[in-house]
C-alpha cells in the first residue's frame, strides 16, 4: 500500500479552496435581452434571421450572457406599439421591469427597397437594407446608441438574372458591420 504524504493532501485541499472561492467570486457576465422583429416579408426571411442574430451571438457571447427576447415585441405591441423602432427607451425598458437585463439591444429588419438596374449590355438590381439600431443601458437609464443603419448593395449580370436574396444578404453583411463597430465602440467600453 502507498503511503499519503502530508503535504500533498494539504496542497489539494489549498488548490480545492481557492477553486471554490473564485467560483463563488467570480462576476457573473452581464445581460443583454435582444429584442428583433423582422418585417421585410420576403420567402427568404429565415436567411436574413441568421445573418443579424449570428453576427449578433457571435459578437456578444464572449461578453455577455446574450437572451433572445420575444416577450417585449407583444408587451410592446398590448401597450398599442406596434412598431419597435418607434418604440420609446422608457416603454423597453418598462416592458422587461419584471427581468434583471443590464442592456436592452432593439432591431428591426424593414422592407427591402429594390431598383432594377439595365445597361446596354447588363441587367441587375440594387438592394437597400434599413435597419433601426437601438442599444439601451439599463441600470444607468440611457442609450448608448440610438440610430438607423441604412446599406445599400448592388449586382449585376450580363446573362440571365441576379437573385434578391444574395444581394439582400450582402446589403445586411455591411449593416453587421455596424452593428459590430457599435458593439465595440459602445457596449464594451461602457461594461
Amino acid at each position: 500500500m502507498r503511503k499519503t504524504n502530508p503535504i500533498r493532501i494539504l496542497f489539494l485541499m489549498l488548490v480545492l479552496v481557492c477553486a471554490m472561492t473564485s467560483l463563488a467570486t467570480a462576476s457573473p457576465l452581464p445581460r443583454v435581452a435582444v429584442v428583433y422583429t423582422n418585417n421585410a416579408n420576403t420567402t427568404y426571411d429565415a436567411e436574413l434571421d441568421d445573418c443579424v442574430l449570428n453576427n449578433l451571438k457571435q459578437n456578444l457571447s464572449s461578453h455577455f450572457e446574450v437572451v433572445k427576447n420575444e416577450t417585449v415585441v407583444k408587451k410592446l405591441a398590448d401597450t398599442g406599439l406596434t412598431d419597435l423602432s418607434m418604440a420609446e427607451r422608457r416603454d423597453i425598458v418598462d416592458a422587461l421591469s419584471d427581468e434583471a437585463f443590464d442592456y436592452v439591444i432593439c432591431l428591426s429588419i424593414e422592407p427591402f427597397q429594390r431598383k432594377e438596374k439595365f445597361t446596354f449590355f447588363t441587367q441587375g438590381i440594387e438592394m437597400i437594407a434599413t435597419v433601426p439600431f437601438k442599444v439601451i443601458d439599463v441600470k444607468n437609464d440611457k442609450y448608448l446608441y440610438n440610430g438607423k443603419f441604412v446599406e445599400k448593395q448592388s449586382d449585376s449580370t450580363w446573362i440571365g438574372t441576379v437573385g434578391n436574396k444574395s444581394v439582400a444578404i450582402e446589403a445586411l453583411q455591411k449593416v453587421n458591420k455596424g452593428i459590430n463597430k457599435v458593439i465595440r465602440e459602445k457596449m464594451l467600453t461602457a461594461k
